[in-house]
């Protein structure tokens, strides 16, 4: 997994819960969608899935429904799902795939690997190649322009140079302002905020946007399959003022 755990299965997952959006996404891709027996609530999750119990929400998982499911495989996330919950699961015995991605390869090796552990590596291998294949845009040639990702605005919160998105970014022609702070997200006065304002483009994530500014926030908010499209996307917007 992302943490470098070799993680082993008598045979191919056929139950599989996902604890997050972006982990049921990464299943998806895989090929294991019809595996998929416990996903956490989210507003976007595919209608196909819509049956399949939910086991918990931005907080903490439903233990006691999960060991119902009697799952052969967990895909986590490592740094968003609560330390105790994935600790818990880990002795429960419960095969745990830990996803956290630093970068966009990261994202493509973890379909594969489910691919692997799910026994639909016809599926997964593909759908990673076209993954990277998604990623590569004109925009990735030409001088980076500058630009800042907003997480939040009260307090407000950057994304600094420890993160998948500084990736993102850089396939798609920009630079990130605050690559040098050694953090993922992070809170940024709004002096410092203000001054990369000028001359930088802006990348907001937060809700309430409208247009393309939201499609690109909610496809740029998790390591999934979804990020090529908004690369693609960020790609168009390069040379044209954000609106």
């Amino acid at each position: 997994d992302d943490l470098g755990r070799r993680i082993t299965l008598a045979r191919p997952a056929h139950r599989i819960v996902a604890l997050s959006p972006h982990a049921t996404e990464l299943v998806i891709a895989a090929g294991a969608s019809d595996r998929l027996v416990g996903i956490t609530a989210a507003s976007d999750t595919p209608e196909r899935l819509a049956a399949v119990p939910r086991i918990g929400g931005p907080g903490a998982l439903d233990r006691e429904r999960v060991l119902q499911l009697q799952p052969d495989l967990a895909v986590g996330w490592h740094s968003g799902n609560r330390a105790q919950d994935l600790d818990w699961l880990d002795r429960t015995g419960i095969a745990l795939f830990r996803s956290e991605p630093t970068d966009l390869a990261d994202i493509a090796a973890t379909i594969r690997a489910l691919g692997r552990l799910a026994g639909t590596e016809a599926v997964a291998d593909p759908a990673a190649d076209a993954f990277v294949l998604g990623l590569r845009t004109p925009c990735a040639k030409y001088p980076p322009r500058p630009a800042y990702v907003v997480v939040w605005e009260r307090p407000p919160m950057a994304i600094g140079g420890r993160h998948w998105i500084n990736d993102a970014l850089h396939a798609a022609g920009f630079q990130n302002q605050f690559a040098a702070h050694d953090a993922g997200a992070f809170a940024i006065a709004p002096e410092a905020m203000l001054a990369a304002a000028g001359g930088a483009q802006r990348i907001a994530l937060m809700p309430g946007l409208t247009g393309r500014a939201a499609e690109i926030a909610d496809l740029l908010s998790r390591p999934g399959p979804q990020l090529p499209r908004a690369v693609q996307l960020l790609c168009e917007l390069r040379t044209v003022p954000w609106r």
